[in-house]
C-alpha cells in the first residue's frame, strides 16, 4: 500500500514538474516574440521605405491605424497568456493576428518568427494538461529544435560558409589576434558537422549532456561574436539567440528519461504530423531549391538567394526621395542598391531570401521610375544543390 502511494506521489510530482517546465517554456516564448517585436517596429507597422510583398498581390497592406492596433494587440493578448492560466484564447487571437500580418508581407516570415509561432502553437494551444499530453507538447518542441539545429548544419555544407561566411563571424576576435586567423578559419570546415552532430545528439541519452553543452556554447559564441562587443550586427538575432538556450534547458536538462522515437516515432496526431513536415519534410526540399530557405534554418549559412539592383544615374535620380540613403554609386552611371542593406536599416531585419520577393520589391520599384529599363535586379540563388547562376532582370521582366 505504501509502496503503491510512493510510486502515484513521484507521479504527481513528475506531473507537476512537466507541467512548470512547459509554463516556462511558454512563457520564455512569449517574452521572447515581443521583445522581436518591439525591437522591428517598422516592420509590423512603419513607417517604412521597404515594400510589403503580400502573398496575393490583390491583397490590401496591414498599415496605419489598422496595424498599429492589430501590433498593440499582440503583445495585449501575450501579457493575458502570461497571467492566465492555460490561456489557449488569447494565444489563438496573438497567432491569429501573426498570420495576417505575415500574409500581407513575406519579409516579416522571418526565421524566429517561423520557429516561435509554431512553438507558441505547439505549446499554448494543447489541450487537457494532463501529464501524457504535457510529455507530448514537450517532445513536440524537443522536435522542432532538434531539427532546426540539424538542418542549420546541414546548410553550412558549402564553401561560402565554410571559407567566408564564418571568417567574417569570427572577425572579432581575428582582428584582435590576427595570428589565430588561420587555426579559426580551419574550425569553419568543421562547424557545420558539429552542429548536425550535438542536434542529432540531442537525440541520445548517451550524448545528450555534451550536446547540451555544446548548443549552449554555441549561442553564447554567437551572441560574443554578433552582439555588442563584437560584429554589433542585426540584433534582432540577439534575443532569439538568447532564448534557443533557454529552449534547450528547460527541453533537454530534464531528468525525464525519453529517446528518439518519443520525439520522432511515438507521438502521433495533427500537431506532430505538421511538426515533421515543416521541421523534418519540408526543409530537405529546400536543398534543391522548392521550399524556402528562411522556413529551413539557413540563417548565415551562406547558402541563400542574394540580390542586388542596379540603377544608371537617371535611374537614381528618379527614385523616392526615402530610398536615395540606401544607393551606392560604385562607378560611372552605375548606383548599386543593397537589399539587406536597404532591409536591415528600414526594418531592423534581413531581406527574405527568395527570388519571387526580390523581384516583387524590383518591380515596386520600376513603377517609380520615369524610365524602366535604368533598373536591372540581379539575383543568385545558392542551395546545396542546384545552385543557379547570376540572372539579370529588367523591369519589363518583373
Amino acid at each position: 500500500m505504501q509502496g503503491e502511494v510512493g510510486t502515484q506521489g513521484k507521479a504527481e510530482d513528475g506531473g507537476a514538474a512537466l507541467a512548470r517546465r512547459l509554463l516556462l517554456l511558454r512563457l520564455t516564448i512569449l517574452v521572447a516574440f515581443c521583445i522581436g517585436l518591439a525591437m522591428s517596429p517598422g516592420l509590423w507597422i512603419g513607417p517604412r521605405s521597404y515594400p510589403q510583398v503580400p502573398v496575393w498581390s490583390l491583397l490590401p497592406p496591414i498599415e496605419g491605424a489598422v496595424a498599429a492596433t492589430l501590433y498593440g494587440a499582440l503583445f495585449a493578448l501575450a501579457g493575458l497568456a502570461v497571467i492566465v492560466p492555460r490561456a489557449r484564447w488569447p494565444i489563438a487571437g496573438f497567432l491569429a493576428i501573426i498570420v495576417a500580418f505575415c500574409v500581407a508581407d513575406q519579409t516579416r516570415w522571418q526565421p524566429w518568427v517561423f520557429q516561435y509561432s509554431f512553438l507558441l502553437m505547439v505549446v499554448g494551444l494543447a489541450g487537457g494538461g494532463s501529464a501524457d499530453v504535457n510529455l507530448q507538447t514537450l517532445n513536440l518542441a524537443r522536435l522542432v529544435i532538434v531539427f532546426t539545429y540539424v538542418f542549420s548544419g546541414l546548410q553550412k555544407i558549402n564553401l561560402n560558409f565554410m571559407e567566408n561566411e564564418f571568417s567574417w563571424i569570427i572577425t572579432p576576435i581575428t582582428g584582435l589576434l590576427p595570428s589565430m586567423s588561420t587555426p579559426l578559419d580551419a574550425l569553419g570546415f568543421l562547424v557545420p558537422f558539429v552542429q548536425v552532430a550535438f542536434g542529432v545528439g540531442l537525440l541520445t541519452r548517451r550524448f545528450r549532456r555534451a550536446s547540451l553543452t555544446a548548443a549552449v556554447g554555441m549561442h553564447i559564441f554567437i551572441l560574443a561574436m554578433f552582439g555588442p562587443l563584437g560584429l554589433n550586427w542585426n540584433d534582432i538575432v540577439w534575443p532569439w539567440t538568447a532564448a534557443m538556450a533557454v529552449f534547450d534547458v528547460l527541453l533537454f536538462s530534464s531528468p525525464d528519461d525519453f529517446t528518439w522515437r518519443d520525439i520522432v516515432w511515438n507521438v502521433r496526431g495533427l500537431r506532430h504530423g505538421a511538426a515533421m513536415a515543416l521541421f523534418v519534410v519540408l526543409p530537405a526540399l529546400s536543398f534543391f531549391n522548392l521550399w524556402d530557405s528562411y522556413l529551413s534554418s539557413a540563417l548565415y549559412s551562406g547558402n541563400l538567394t542574394e540580390a542586388q539592383i542596379y540603377l544608371s544615374d537617371l535611374g537614381a535620380a528618379s527614385t523616392p526621395g526615402g530610398l536615395r540613403p540606401y544607393l551606392v554609386h560604385t562607378s560611372e552611371n552605375t548606383n548599386v542598391l543593397n537589399l539587406q542593406r536597404w532591409a536591415i536599416e528600414d526594418l531592423n531585419v534581413t531581406p527574405y531570401a527568395e527570388t519571387r520577393v526580390f523581384k516583387t520589391i524590383a518591380g515596386n520599384l520600376c513603377h517609380a521610375l520615369h524610365d524602366g529599363n535604368q533598373l536591372v535586379l540581379v539575383v543568385k540563388e545558392q542551395r546545396l544543390f542546384f545552385s543557379r547562376p547570376e540572372v539579370g532582370f529588367r523591369c519589363s521582366q518583373l
